[in-house]
């Protein structure tokens, strides 16, 4: 693995990053390439719910269309979904004050710190809801 700084970092290095933090969350994380985002988040095994969340991870530079947003928030409201926009930030100074030491993410050749920024997005259709971890299973179950 190359040197990644903030700045070359690529957008497979953000969905690598930003898998990794779901994943040290609780979530088992797929693909959604399905539902037309990055990542989907599944609260249990996919074979006992469906996910409740599509993510997707804003790219390296930081740019952040709303259109691609409005068109993301329309695919996953047909699916039941809620919306979840990542963003991937390098961590350059003391973070043990006030933040969660323990979603920091370590990636790259030599290690760097990472955070996940997450913004929600959801509508009547699709309501927020919070993943119970002491059920494992998620809110969806197939029938």
């Amino acid at each position: 693995m190359s040197n990644k700084s903030s700045i070359n970092r690529t957008d497979s290095d953000n969905i690598s990053i930003t898998r990794t933090h779901f994943t040290n969350k609780g979530y088992r994380v797929h693909s959604g390439l399905q539902f037309g985002c990055e990542l989907v988040l599944y609260a249990d095994d996919p074979s006992r719910v469906h996910s409740d969340f599509c993510v997707h991870v804003v790219p390296p530079d930081g740019s952040l269309d709303w259109r691609m947003i409005q068109t993301l928030t329309r695919l996953v409201v047909s699916t039941g979904k809620t919306l979840i926009v990542a963003n991937v930030k390098e961590v350059t100074e003391d973070i043990t004050e006030g933040k969660e030491v323990d979603m920091i993410v370590m990636y790259g050749d030599p290690p760097r710190r990472y955070v996940v920024e997450e913004l929600a997005i959801a509508t009547e259709h699709a309501p927020f809801r919070h993943k119970n971890v002491m059920k494992g299973v998620g809110l969806q179950t197939k029938h």
